[in-house]
C-alpha cells in the first residue's frame, strides 16, 4: 500500500500548494508513443463514450468510464503519490504536475473521450491528488455538495462587524477587491471587475480512481444524482432576476452566520438545494441515501458536469480514498488564454481568471469577446460546450415538445 498522507475531503479543491517535481518515474524521457503505451492496455475503455454512458451522463449528470487507464498506469502512480506524499507531509491536498498523475488523462484514452464528447480543450498542466483518510464515525457530519468555483471558507471578520459596517451577509463583498481570494479553495471574490460573476466554471470534472472504491463507505467521490438541471435553472433564474449570477446574487446569501459571531462563505443557496430532485440511494453501509456514492475501481474513471454537485464522502474504512482530478473546460476560440500556464488549466475553477487570482490581461480581447458573459452563457446552458452531447440535448428538447 502506498503512503498517503490525510487529505480531509478536499474532493474537488487543493490549498494551490503544487508539487514542481514533473516526472519522478521518467516518464518524460520516454517517446510519446512509448509513453502513452503505458496508459493503455487490451482492457482500456474505448476512446469515445457508448451511446449508453451519453445517455447516463445526460440523465445523471456524471458517468463512471470502466478502466479508462491500465493497471500499468495505476500502479505508476501509486508510487509516485507515495514520493508525494513523502515529500509533502501533513498538506491537505497537492496539486502535482507529474508526468506519471498528469498523464493519467494526458497520455490515457480521457482526452479522446473528452474530445469527442466536448470537443477541444486545453489539455491540463495541472492534476490534483485528492485523499480521504479513515476511518471516520457513521455518525461524522456529512458535507454538503457544492458546486464548484465559489470563494469559500471562514472569515476573519465577525457577524458583528459586518453588520456595524453597515453591510448584510446577502451582498457583502460588493465593494470589495474582486481579487481577493477565499480562505478556502482560492477562488477569488468575483469573477470580473464589474460584479457580474462571482462564481467560476469549467466544462468537465474528471477524475481517476487509485484503488478500489467499489464498496460504499470508502470515501468515495459523491454526487447529488441529477441535480445538474436544477442547478442550471436556479443560474437561469439569477439571470432573469438581473444577477448577479452566484453568491451574492439572487435568493444565494453570499455569508452565513455561524456560531460565536463568525461567517463563513460558500454554502449553497437554501432555494437551489430545495430544488434538487430526490433520488435516493440505499444501502446498508450508506447512511446518507440523499447523495449517490460512486463506486469505483481502481483505473475507473469519472466525469461530472461542473454543474453537477458533488463532494468528498466520510471515509469510513481503514483504506484511504485515493483519487486524482482534473477540471477541464472546452476551448472558446475567440479567448486569446487558451494555454496560457497562468491559468493552471486542469485545477483552476476559474479559468477566467489566473490562478493566483490576478485578472488576465484583457487587451488581447478582442471588441466582440467578454469572457465572463459568456461563462454566464454557459453557466444557464451547460450543454452549449458538449458537441458529443447534442443530439441528445436536441432529440429530449423535442420531446419536450410534444
Amino acid at each position: 500500500m502506498a503512503k498517503v498522507v490525510s487529505h480531509g475531503n478536499a474532493v474537488s479543491k487543493h490549498d494551490g500548494k503544487t508539487d514542481r517535481r514533473r516526472d519522478i518515474l521518467g516518464l518524460k524521457e520516454l517517446p510519446q508513443p512509448e509513453r502513452k503505451a503505458l496508459f493503455r492496455d487490451a482492457q482500456t475503455h474505448a476512446p469515445v463514450l457508448s451511446e449508453a454512458e451519453k445517455q447516463l451522463l445526460f440523465r445523471d449528470g456524471y458517468v463512471v468510464i470502466k478502466n479508462v487507464v491500465s493497471r500499468q498506469a495505476v500502479e505508476n502512480a501509486l508510487l509516485v503519490c507515495d514520493q508525494l506524499s513523502t515529500q509533502n507531509p501533513g498538506q491537505p491536498g497537492i496539486g502535482t504536475q507529474d508526468a506519471a498523475l498528469v498523464g493519467l488523462y494526458n497520455d490515457s484514452v480521457f482526452t479522446e473521450i473528452i474530445e469527442e464528447a466536448i470537443g477541444p480543450h486545453t489539455l491540463p498542466v495541472v492534476g490534483f491528488l485528492a485523499v480521504g483518510m479513515g476511518p471516520l464515525p457513521p455518525d461524522a457530519p456529512m458535507p454538503q455538495c457544492h458546486v464548484d468555483g465559489s470563494y469559500a471558507g471562514l472569515l476573519h471578520l465577525k457577524h458583528s462587524e459586518i453588520i456595524n459596517s453597515g453591510q448584510d451577509l446577502h451582498t457583502w463583498g460588493t465593494r470589495d477587491d474582486p481579487r481577493m481570494l477565499g480562505p478556502s479553495g482560492g477562488a477569488p471574490l468575483w469573477q470580473d471587475q464589474h460584479s457580474r460573476l462571482s462564481i467560476g466554471s469549467f466544462t468537465a470534472f474528471c477524475g481517476v480512481c487509485l484503488n478500489d472504491q467499489m464498496q460504499p463507505g470508502k470515501g468515495q467521490f459523491s454526487v447529488h444524482r441529477g441535480a445538474h438541471n436544477a442547478v442550471e435553472s436556479f443560474f437561469r433564474m439569477q439571470r432573469d432576476l438581473g444577477g448577479p449570477l452566484g453568491p451574492g446574487g439572487p435568493m444565494w446569501p453570499r455569508l452565513r452566520a455561524g456560531q460565536n459571531d463568525t461567517v463563513t462563505a460558500g454554502a449553497m443557496a437554501d432555494a437551489m438545494v430545495e430544488s434538487y430532485p430526490s433520488q435516493p440511494f440505499d444501502h446498508p453501509d450508506w447512511p446518507w441515501p440523499e447523495v449517490t456514492p460512486v463506486l469505483m475501481d481502481a483505473g475507473d474513471g469519472v466525469i461530472a458536469l461542473h454543474s453537477c454537485p458533488h463532494m468528498a464522502s466520510p471515509n469510513l474504512s481503514d483504506d484511504p480514498r485515493m483519487n486524482i482530478y482534473y477540471r477541464i473546460r472546452r476551448a472558446r476560440g475567440q479567448n486569446p488564454h487558451e494555454g496560457n500556464r497562468k491559468v493552471g488549466w486542469g485545477a483552476s475553477d476559474h479559468p477566467d481568471r489566473a490562478m493566483n487570482g490576478e485578472f488576465l490581461d484583457d487587451s488581447e480581447y478582442g471588441d466582440d469577446w467578454d469572457p465572463f458573459a459568456h461563462s454566464i452563457d454557459c453557466l444557464c446552458d451547460h450543454w452549449q460546450e458538449w458537441d458529443g452531447m447534442q443530439h441528445i440535448v436536441q432529440a429530449a428538447k423535442a420531446s419536450a415538445r410534444l
